[in-house]
């Protein structure tokens, strides 16, 4: 019974020892880690623009409805445009009132002023121009600019994200080829300000470009939305053998 004890206990240090062997033997992967960036251009589909009013009265009430006047004759045009009430926002609005500072005497209040400011979306990029001739006929007294983007942003960054990681691969491909390896996997593909995560090795922002315009008592002359800057960057970690 001895010797069986022996022989079992030879036969586990074998193992024990080609197991051993086996682990030293395996080559400790060759990680690669890329950061690639694409743009693309492409004409936006949606302009926001931002209009509104600002009144003036000798009361809080005077004020606040030469203002409402105003802007009823604002939406009025807008409606008159074809745009919908839901792609219209208010984005601001306030009432505070009007000093005067004169010499070595306190400041008095001479009145009040009332501003409303809106938001509009607006999908007929052609419409721009009459819609801000309309609304400035009809008492916007105040442009604050046009913004240019995507009614789908996500999917106007789907080109650029797609040249990004081929753009990765292709710079992996030059790396592991100057090293005498080729790129075996991909094991991680992070976008921006997120965090990289622990490689297993059993396992696996419209932008938003503005266009300053100013209303005037004519027109609002020509507007060119042109083409926006989708860019897209990416960190992937490949694997090398």
């Amino acid at each position: 019974m001895r010797f069986a004890r022996l022989r079992l206990m030879g036969a586990g240090a074998l193992v024990l020892a080609l197991s051993l062997v086996a682990a030293c033997g395996e080559r400790t992967p060759t990680l690669l880690t890329v950061h690639a960036t694409s743009t693309t251009r492409t004409a936006p589909d949606l302009a926001v623009v931002t209009l509104g009013v600002l009144a003036r009265g000798a009361t809080a009430r005077e004020a606040q409805a030469a203002q409402a006047t105003r802007m009823e004759g604002i939406m009025a045009a807008v409606r008159a445009a074809g745009v919908e009430e839901s792609e219209v926002q208010t984005v601001g609005y306030g009432l505070e009132p009007i000093y005067a500072y004169p010499r070595n005497a306190a400041p008095r209040i001479t009145g009040y002023q009332s501003r409303n400011t809106i938001s509009i979306r607006v999908r007929d990029l052609t419409a721009i121009s009459a819609l801000i001739d309309a609304t400035v006929s009809d008492g916007a007294n105040e442009l604050q600019g046009i913004q240019f983007t995507y009614l789908d942003e996500e999917a106007s960054l789907d080109t650029a994200r797609a040249q990004a990681v081929e753009r990765a691969r292709q710079r992996a491909d030059r790396y592991a080829e100057a090293a005498g390896m080729r790129v075996a996997r991909v094991l991680s593909i992070t976008e921006p300000g997120g965090v990289v995560p622990p490689v297993l090795m059993d396992g696996r922002r419209m932008d938003y470009a503005a266009v300053e315009v100013r209303a005037n008592e004519q027109s609002a002359g020509a507007i060119s939305p042109g083409e926006l800057d989708n860019r897209s960057s990416v960190t992937v970690v490949f694997e090398l053998r």
